[in-house]
């Protein structure tokens, strides 16, 4: 073992108080009760007194009990399912609204959704470093607390300004399950455990996606009116934020810092620090490098920037259909409101086999395993593989099966939402697993510039969604047929991505860095 590997689980414990190096250099003075409390805690201490936090330690995170980390993730789904389900509740309600607000229906429109998902945007790009370097679970707590109180506002006293500010303020504050909720995945699973714990991650919120219009159009139009879409959600979501206070902090980094705070107070020994690659930032460090960490790998990383435009223009197709189905089922089929909101469904129902693309990815890493091998990142692209020739059969079916090209039974267009239902899933899935994969600890800020994409793009999609399939590109047929040419040409990154995506990550001077800290603290 070298002078800076010195391990307190292979430091023999007898009368020595004190490590004395094998070049004979220095004598550390580390006192036999700090280097037994050292030892129960499942650390490691070098001969400098640095204390490290090892992987394969009953103390770090991804070795916590697997009842600990379920709980933990689970109720980060649930948090993602329902805030999401409000942020494509917005469109559905803005025609009950109207009379509240005083204002035009886009206003109306543009107040509810897309002020909401701008401000998931912004909070996607601020509070992922802050996470990273503070930690996540008291921000998980107040923005869950936060939303439920934001929705109790909305529901008991409507308004133009307090719907503004209300949908403002809420989207920035569902930025944690929707963005920093990746890397708290990445703290807590390994590898081949992140197969699952994304994968359920990404089927609550895409789902939600799908549940949302139906969610508000069936409260709306019943008894209890729009204002109960709010009350509702403030009610759940307050359950969750109590649950919330159960979690534990998961950020390796402030862990191994908890544990040497806690070793200088039972030992009165203040001669330990934690291991310099994980020591919280500084924050004039944080203003100057962190916080504009999202940004920097957005515009400097080529795999963030082009997974970010993938993500952003199909993950954010379920906010356009609010409005384009509307056009398609309710004006030209002549369907209900209440049941065009169920031809979301099918984009529900598209989620299905998406279980074994996962069943194929567990089984992929199993056999790596077995062989020794290591599960690269690219072996888990099998679904983004799938999806994109799907996502675009799906869109050049539904374009071509829809009025006014074609007058038909509604129910063959309606089929091919199945695909793309599928394909929407396995975009958001594939392609933040693969960023998380490549950027590991610093996963949340790869991920957030796709999602400030995704939520411009989200936000845009409602506003412009009308006039696209009705006038713009002379009706649905050609607007859908824009999107499925775009999605045509994802067909060949995909297959750059697997093919040459080794390449691609090694060019990248940042992630291999951090993979190199990573390993280095293991």
């Amino acid at each position: 073992m070298s002078l800076s590997t010195w391990s307190v689980a292979t430091t023999p414990f007898n009368s020595v108080t004190s490590l004395i190096p094998h070049d004979g250099l220095k004598e550390l003075d580390i006192p036999y009760h700090v280097l037994e409390t050292i030892h129960y805690a499942h650390l490691e201490v070098d001969a400098a007194g640095v204390v490290s936090l090892p992987g394969n330690s009953p103390a770090h995170p991804r070795q916590w009990p697997l009842i600990r980390r379920l709980y933990d993730t689970v109720l980060i789904c649930l948090v993602e399912f329902f805030t999401t389900v409000i942020s494509n509740s917005g469109s559905s309600v803005v025609d009950a609204a109207l009379p509240v607000l005083g204002v035009s229906r886009l206003s109306t429109l543009c107040c509810f959704t897309t002020l909401y998902l701008l401000g998931q945007g912004f909070g996607g790009l601020i509070l992922p470093p802050i996470t990273e370097s503070f930690g996540s679970k008291y921000i998980y707590v107040g923005s869950t607390f936060g939303y439920a109180l934001i929705c109790l506002i909305i529901g008991l006293a409507p308004s133009l300004a307090s719907v503004t500010v209300c949908r403002t303020l809420s989207g920035i504050l569902s930025a944690m399950p929707t963005v920093v909720a990746v890397g708290s995945i990445e703290n807590i699973w390994n590898a081949s455990e992140r197969v699952w714990m994304i994968y359920m991650w990404s089927f609550f919120g895409t789902i939600a996606l799908s549940i949302g219009p139906v969610y508000a159009t069936y409260i709306t139009e019943s008894s209890l009116g729009w204002l109960w879409v709010f009350n509702i959600a403030a009610t759940v979501l307050g359950v969750l934020a109590i649950l919330c206070c159960f979690m534990k902090e998961s950020r390796p980094a402030l862990v191994l810092q908890a544990h040497v705070r806690a070793l200088k107070q039972s030992t009165h020994f203040t001669g330990l620090t934690p291991a310099n690659q994980m020591t919280r930032p500084t924050l004039s460090e944080f203003a100057k490098t962190t916080l504009l960490l999202p940004l920097r790998l957005f515009f400097t990383e080529q795999l963030v920037f082009l997974i970010s435009l993938m993500g952003a223009t199909v993950i954010s197709i379920p906010y356009l259909f609010t409005e384009a189905l509307t056009v398609v089922y309710h004006d030209s089929e002549h369907l209900t409101t209440q049941q065009t909101s169920l031809v979301f469904l099918p984009l529900a129902a598209g989620l299905i086999p998406t279980l074994l693309t996962r069943l194929w990815d567990q089984h992929l890493a199993s056999s790596r395993h077995r062989a020794h091998k290591t599960l690269q990142p690219e072996d888990k692209l099998t679904g983004f593989l799938l999806a994109a020739p799907l996502l675009a059969a799906g869109l050049w079916w539904f374009g071509a099966t829809v009025p006014p090209l074609v007058h038909i039974s509604p129910w063959i267009s309606i089929a091919s939402l199945l695909l793309v239902g599928f394909a929407s899933l396995e975009f958001d899935y594939v392609l933040s697993g693969y960023l998380t994969d490549v950027y590991g600890s610093h996963a949340a800020s790869a991920n957030a510039a796709m999602c400030f994409l995704r939520a411009v793009v989200g936000g845009v999609y409602p506003l412009i969604g009308r006039q696209l399939f009705t006038t713009w590109l002379g009706g649905a047929n050609n607007a859908t047929f824009v999107l499925a040419g775009v999605a045509t040409g994802y067909c060949g990154v995909a297959v750059w991505f697997r093919v040459g995506g080794v390449r691609i990550r090694e060019a990248s001077k940042f992630a291999k860095e951090t993979v190199e800290k990573e390993r280095a603290s293991l």
